[in-house]
């Protein structure tokens, strides 16, 4: 149907062509007067069409499986890829935890800035340079760092997964990662800001000279393809051929944890079958380093603490049970709770210890009720900022109780530096590691004077910069996997 726009007295109003109705004048006096009275106009409901998904409240279908007394489907873990400082790969991550290595030191992109903090990890090109064929390299200028390094940790995870093109129903595959917003390149950007500045007045934009500057300077490419974060996960769907949900979470770096849970949830729920997730980051670009120091959460050389920046990715393929039993696959861990909340928007440091710390516990305690366990190893997030370190400690003494200080805890990022939103997923695959070798890498563990000799669950907390909390159940496949074949 045609629609005509005419111009009035109040702007642009769209009429359908001679199929407009025409409302008595007593039926508009009518409407008017419900609206003055705030009264709501009644609507037709609008017919769905085919090819929109509609989905629903979280929890909604969850909610009508229990009351049916139909349980929701088991979630595995098959496939793991890791780029890290530590290097390429969950097993060498792995290995190099376990060896004590660490991969924080003094970077000069990092102390060019003339900032006093120098101090990151970084991803070398040497570990990169042998996996860059696994990508197409006609679309590897397409990428950002954080594009590069998601696309790879995909590449490794489905490789680990044993899933190739045809490997099921694109449909019912989806890519879930959580990314930060990310930052145009730090020297272009002093170059647009110096040709861009008013002429009359300095210090100020001059819109004139600064679209003109993008008109004939800036590469398409390297701005808007470079710096709209959605487009991490687009990359990786497209190259998976993931035609089901879709989803960039710029969350900090709960992120990662977030685009976990969701992607159990949609799996568990029915509305996914198989699912690419985790995340990427890049903490060492400028803008984001600079910005993150004036707002003092970034460790000093001289001794403040908090943040040792760092980049990387941590990708999962999680997939419903029954169908990594049907087609063979090794499943690496069970993924049985998640919980996550919005947090309080005061920067870490200015919220009220107490407060962070019950919203935490909270969120721990809502994830144990859904798994219906009691954790045997714990993975801290562990920043080194001190809100965030008090928060952990009491809301694991608030939950846990006598069992706080008799559980083994990991504390990761002194090993391979804050990753942002790729440390959850990183951290969670370390933990499956630590449960399938029944090994703790003592470099990073904080253990009790005598520690489990097996791990079958562990706990992993995930805080953002402004009180965001989420938290994640891994757990040994065997215990729910085995007992509930027949149900999945």
């Amino acid at each position: 149907m045609l629609v005509r726009l005419h111009r009035g007295r109040r702007g642009a109003t769209a009429r359908r062509g001679r199929a407009a109705r025409r409302v008595p004048r007593g039926r508009r006096d009518e409407r008017r007067g419900n609206r003055r009275s705030g009264v709501p106009r009644e609507r037709a409901p609008r017919a769905r069409t085919a090819h929109v998904r509609v989905r629903e409240r979280a929890g909604g279908r969850a909610g009508r499986q229990r009351r049916r007394g139909v349980s929701a489907r088991s979630v595995v873990l098959t496939g793991r890829g890791i780029v890290s400082p530590l290097g390429v790969g969950a097993d060498v991550h792995w290995d190099a935890l376990c060896a004590g290595r660490s991969a924080v030191g003094r970077l000069d992109r990092l102390a060019a800035l003339g900032l006093p903090a120098s101090r990151g990890a970084e991803v070398t090109a040497d570990s990169i340079q042998p996996e860059l064929a696994r990508l197409p390299r006609k679309q590897q200028k397409l990428y950002n760092r954080a594009t590069l390094l998601a696309m790879l940790g995909a590449a490794l995870a489905m490789d680990d997964a044993g899933l190739g093109p045809g490997a099921g129903d694109p449909g019912r595959f989806g890519v879930l990662l959580g990314v930060n917003t990310l930052s145009w390149d730090f020297r272009a950007m002093l170059e647009y800001l110096a040709a861009s500045e008013s002429r009359q007045a300095p210090g100020r934009l001059d819109m004139t000279l600064a679209n003109g500057y993008c008109m004939r300077s800036i590469n398409p490419l390297d701005f808007s393809l470079k710096t709209l974060p959605n487009l991490v996960a687009g990359h990786v769907a497209i190259a998976h051929d993931a035609q089901g949900f879709c989803r960039a979470m710029t969350e900090g770096h709960v992120g990662g944890a977030r685009a976990v849970g969701d992607a159990y949830r949609l799996i568990a729920e029915g509305d996914l079958d198989v699912a690419l997730c985790g995340g990427a980051d890049d903490q060492l670009e400028e803008l984001f380093f600079a910005t993150h120091w004036g707002a003092g959460v970034m460790a000093s050389d001289d001794g403040r603490p908090g943040l040792v920046p760092g980049e990387g990715s941590g990708l999962l393929v999680l997939e419903a049970a029954e169908r990594a039993r049907a087609r063979g696959a090794t499943a690496h861990g069970e993924i049985a709770g998640f919980a996550a909340s919005a947090g309080a928007g005061q920067l870490a440091g200015d919220e009220e210890p107490a407060r962070l710390a019950e919203r935490l516990a909270r969120v721990i305690d809502a994830v144990l009720e859904e798994s219906a366990e009691t954790p045997d190893l714990v993975s801290l997030h562990g920043d080194s900022l001190p809100a965030h370190d008090a928060a952990e400690q009491a809301a694991l003494a608030h939950v846990l109780g006598a069992r706080a200080h008799a559980t083994p805890r990991l504390r990761m990022k002194g090993a391979h530096a804050d990753l942002g939103a790729a440390s959850s997923p990183v951290e969670l695959l370390a933990c499956s590691a630590a449960i399938e070798h029944a090994t703790l890498p003592r470099a990073v563990a904080e253990s009790p004077s005598s520690p489990p000799s097996t791990f079958r669950c562990a706990l992993v907390i995930s805080l953002g910069l402004f009180g965001e909390c989420a938290a994640l159940i891994v757990r040994t496949p065997h215990s729910r996997t085995a007992d509930h074949g027949a149900a999945d």
